[in-house]
This record gives C-alpha cells, structure tokens and sequence, in this order.
C-alpha cells in the first residue's frame, strides 16, 4: 500500500511540473554581509529600489546603491567588496568562472582571495576597465566628470584599459585616470586612508577558520560558521555543524523571509547572520535534541540552491483551517534527500547541486524524490505574508502534525509574484 501511495504521489508531481528552462543557472552567487546606515538594491528587470538586508542574495542583474554616510559589504565565496557612501554597484554577470561588476560612481574596496586559472574579475568605471590580474586587495574609485578615477593596489596587480589608455598597477601603487575624450594616467604611492583601514577591519584570516576543513571556501558565508557554531563528527552524517546560541522551538527556514531573484524564483534570506551557507548548501538534520546542519560529501564548487525545502500543497484547505484564508507550507530537506529545482532541467546541473548530498546524483531521478525526514517541521504562513518583506516567524500559524503529515507534496514553489499578496 505505501508503495502504491508513494508512485501515485510521484506521478501527480511529475504531472504537474512545467516546462523549464534548459539553460542551468550560476552556481556562484554574493550576499550581503554587511549594513551599517542605508543600502538599497534592485534585481534584474525591476527599477524600484528597496532596502537590502543582511543576506540577501546578490545575482547577475542586480544593483546595490549605498545612501549619504553609509557603507556596506557583499562577500561571494572567498571574496569581498566592500561599497562607500554614495556608491552605486552593478552586478554585470556573476557565475563560477567571472564576476565582472559596473561603478558607474562611488568608490569599492575588493579583497581578492582566490583568482584561480581560468577565472578573472574586472570593474567597469566610467572612464574605463579595471582587470585584477592576482588575488590581493584594491582600491577603485570610480571619479566623477571633474574629479580623476584612482586604482590602488595594496597587494596584488591590476591592468587599466580606456581610451588610448592601457597600464598595468604594481602593488604599492596608484593608477589617477583623468580627462574625458583624450584620458591621461599618473602614478602615485597606494595610502590607505579611513575606508581602506575599515575594510581590513572587517577581514578574516582564512588559514584560522576551522570551516574550509570541512567546506570550499567557494560556498558563500562558509566564514561566518566558525564563530555562530562548531563542529562534530556523527555517525551516517559526517561532519555536522551546531549553531550555538538558539532560542527553544528554533526550526531552519523559519526566521527570515522570501525575496524573488531571477533566475531562481523564491530565494530564503535568513535572518542569522551564519544563515546564509545552511540555507542554501547541504541538509538539515535533527540530532540528539537539536538542529545539525549536514553539508555532506566536501565539493571543490558547491552550487547554490534558493532554499533546500520542500513545499507544501493544500488542495483540501487542511492547513488553511488555522487561518482561514490561503496558506504556504515548507519544511527543511533531509540528509541525502535530493533538491530538484524549479527553475531548470538541465541534467548536469540537478547532478551538480545534489553532488556530495546523495549517493550517486548521475543516476538521480524524480521516483526518489519523497522527502520525508524534516516534513513535522514544517513552517506554514498566510499567503499574504509569504510575498512580504517582514521576519515571517511572527506570522508562522499553529498547524497540527496530523495535518503537516496529511498535506501533499507541492511539485514547485507558491506561483505567486512580489507585490501581488
């Protein structure tokens, strides 16, 4: 009989998945890592500017705009940028290979931790293109019609191509890139001055982190693990990481809320800040009384996902019943439970973001998808809340077990748009 029900359920999830895309979306992506005063963002297709969070998911497409006095800090993977006041980022493509980032105005810090073979990084200023050739820490203001554009490089070297303009940066020094239809370049010594002695203020010693023992450095947020939490070794799983410090009735993907980001769709920003790695690499497990999360089999370049849950469906309103009006469920994945997105079909990417959780994700099909480990923790929201920008755990409705163990599988995401509830 649970044999019959569970290729019934199968089938009614594969007869309701869409057409999708072929192409595979970026397995690299950014957050943000740091606020201090206003930082506003937009995603690709949008040119309403909202307020941006502690991580937030930073994409190819995206903008990101720091007010008067304030500044800000996206890491991607090993990396970091850190933005100035009045400084205005956009993201021109972003994947595993290339981040390639706009300065149309403003002033960014980059600390360049990796640059392995084959991969570059280059910042477009008004003037021209700023190529960083190994990993170091630069300097790069973007200069205005009346004021010069400066490249520092305090470690490292970088390339300046504009105009009739082509010279290399050698570490100790800075690059003034001035005039607008004919440009001219001096060279001066690279001070650090306030911004620059911030920025390595706000940097880690990667060689001290226990986390790239047991993570790449290539999963964005892995560096915020080592000081929220610590690590075990338990039996089936692994290497698990504890968070410390959490409140009781604590559950993973309840403190936070949804944002929509192309190409993925929902994205879950957490509301710890070590939320962002468990949120969107490995599983989650409840061990000996407490939350453990998995991150499996150690992958040289993990993939993102937007959330690793399932969600729920409702077509009998059981869930509904506790608020009388319509509802979104999800609760976490489980250890070696595979993640199928929404968004794509491309085979070698469903391969790549379940690589190091199951067995053997080349030999991965839709009959073994049935997750079941995590589903009484479920978290289930009005679905007028769900669109919102607001910490959802405050809207999160009492629902019974019975009920969360009843409710189906949903084969993708809620279809609802931003702004629409």
């Amino acid at each position: 009989m649970r044999r019959f029900v569970v290729s019934l359920l199968v089938l009614v999830l594969t007869a309701a998945i869409p057409a999708l895309a072929e192409e595979a979306a970026p397995a690299q992506v950014g957050r943000v890592s740091f606020v201090s005063g206003q930082l506003a963002f937009h995603t690709a297709g949008e040119t309403e500017w909202s307020a941006a969070a502690i991580n937030y998911p930073v994409a190819t497409g995206g903008s990101l705009w720091t007010g008067p006095r304030s500044r800000a800090e996206i890491r991607v993977g090993p990396q970091t940028i850190a933005l100035s006041a009045d400084t205005a980022l956009d993201v021109t493509k972003l994947d595993e290979q290339v981040m390639r980032v706009a300065l149309p105005q403003g002033r960014v810090n980059l600390h360049l931790r990796e640059l392995g073979e084959g991969n570059s990084v280059a910042i477009d200023i008004p003037r021209g293109a700023v190529w960083l050739l190994q990993p170091g820490i630069y300097d790069i203001d973007a200069g205005s019609a009346d004021q010069p554009a400066r490249v520092a490089v305090f470690e490292g070297s970088a390339r300046f191509v504009g105009g009739t303009v082509d010279i290399g940066v050698k570490a100790g020094e800075a690059a003034v890139i001035a005039g607008t239809d004919t440009l001219t370049a001096s060279s001066e010594r690279a001070a650090p001055d306030a911004f620059a002695a911030w920025c390595r203020s706000r940097d880690y010693q990667k060689d001290r982190l226990a986390a790239p023992y047991y993570l790449s450095p290539r999963m964005t947020g892995y560096e915020e693990l080592d000081a929220h939490g610590s690590w075990r070794q338990v039996a089936d799983y692994g290497d698990v990481w504890y968070p410390k410090s959490l409140r009781a009735g604590w559950v993973p993907y309840r403190d936070g809320n949804w944002v929509w980001v192309a190409p993925w769709g929902w994205n879950w920003v957490d509301a710890q800040p070590w939320g962002f790695a468990p949120s969107h690499y490995g599983r989650w497990a409840y061990l000996d009384g407490g939350w453990g999360w998995v991150p499996g089999g150690y992958v040289q370049q993990p993939v993102y996902s937007p959330a690793l849950v399932s969600f729920l469906d409702d077509p009998g309103a059981t869930l509904a019943a506790a608020s009388r009006a319509p509802v979104v469920g999800w609760f976490p994945l489980g250890p070696r439970e595979p993640y199928w997105p929404s968004y794509t079909n491309d085979s070698r990417y469903i391969q790549a973001i379940n690589a190091g959780i199951v067995r053997d994700p080349a030999r991965l099909d839709r009959a073994s998808y049935l997750p079941l480990t995590n589903r009484g923790a479920a978290t289930v929201v009005p679905q007028r809340a769900f669109a919102n920008p607001g910490r959802l755990a405050r809207a999160a409705l009492r629902v019974s077990d019975p009920a969360v163990q009843r409710a189906a599988l949903a084969a993708q995401p809620p279809g609802i748009r931003p702004g629409r509830e």
